[in-house]
């Protein structure tokens, strides 16, 4: 695995508005066009998304040689999570991805972040959690079970590009957790962590900035998203290998959701099925509310 990709100067992530009764799918899906020896690693980081997001939905390319000209499709839209819309920050396990909800002049906002986190044997904490500290260029305290699986590990690594936290980390409530940069870009967007989530270089400024202490946090998971807007209907769904479901069960619990909003009848079933087998992680028309 590549680890020496160029570096995006800026982030890639922007605020978006969005409407809790109206308006809860931002974004719109984007096509890009393979330049020369461009991976899918790269075109993922330069468009702020996750690798396993765009090789999901580009299952035909080569991840590592895509092509020169070859289109890429980028999942640059989502359904919000089902959740209360407040200031503070929801990360979503399933889809690998940390929002932030905060409001300007009465504009309510989201901006979001594509996150590496904990493997299944490691995995990130579900729960309610506050930002308790904020670190510059923190040390990482190795973990007793890193260091006996690699005993050359000193006991603290400081600041610099070897520490896996990268230059910032925000700490939530219990201690053990923190959000935080990477020097391992390259796993933005996979199960790769000790159970902490992690950004790319060049997000985890702008989150720092933002997020002051005392913002509070929600890690849930939630591999089926219903939205819309205005009238139309969008489902969103990602297979969770980790969670025991087959697609039936991701079936099942759309349309469960959708009677419980009342919108059942108005939405074609097979296509929620199709949506549920698929499991691309994208926001799919499903139908129409009666005006």
């Amino acid at each position: 695995m590549r680890e020496d990709l160029p570096s995006p100067i800026l982030s890639a992530a922007t605020s978006q508005s969005y409407d809790p009764e109206r308006w809860t799918v931002v974004g719109q899906m984007r096509e890009h066009r393979v330049q020369g020896r461009e991976s899918l690693l790269e075109i993922a980081r330069d468009h702020g998304l996750g690798y396993r997001e765009v090789t999901r939905i580009n299952p035909e390319l080569d991840p590592f040689l895509p092509g020169d000209g070859a289109p890429v499709m980028l999942p640059t839209a989502r359904v919000l999570p089902q959740t209360p819309y407040e200031h503070g920050m929801v990360l979503n396990l399933p889809e690998k991805r940390l929002y932030y909800f905060y409001t300007l002049t009465n504009d309510r906002l989201v901006i979001s972040f594509p996150v590496g986190i904990g493997t299944a044997d490691r995995g990130t904490p579900l729960g309610d959690f506050t930002i308790t500290r904020k670190l510059t260029d923190p040390s990482w305290t190795v973990p007793p079970s890193v260091r006996e699986q690699r005993p050359h590990l000193p006991a603290i690594i400081p600041p610099g590009p070897n520490n896996p936290m990268g230059a910032y980390a925000l700490q939530l409530s219990g201690g053990s957790y923190f959000i935080h940069g990477t020097n391992r870009p390259w796993s933005i967007g996979r199960r790769a962590t000790l159970g902490c989530a992690r950004l790319y270089p060049e997000d985890i400024p702008v989150l720092f900035r933002m997020a002051a202490i005392g913002t509070p946090m929600k890690i849930i998971h939630q591999p089926v998203k219903i939205g819309r807007q205005d009238e139309q209907i969008f489902l969103e769904i990602h297979h969770d290998r980790y969670d025991g479901k087959n697609w039936r069960d991701y079936w099942q619990e759309a349309e469960q959701m959708l009677s419980k909003k009342g919108w059942l009848n108005q939405v074609e079933s097979g296509k929620v099925a199709e949506v549920a087998r698929q499991g691309r992680g994208i926001p799919v028309p499903i139908g129409r509310l009666a005006k």
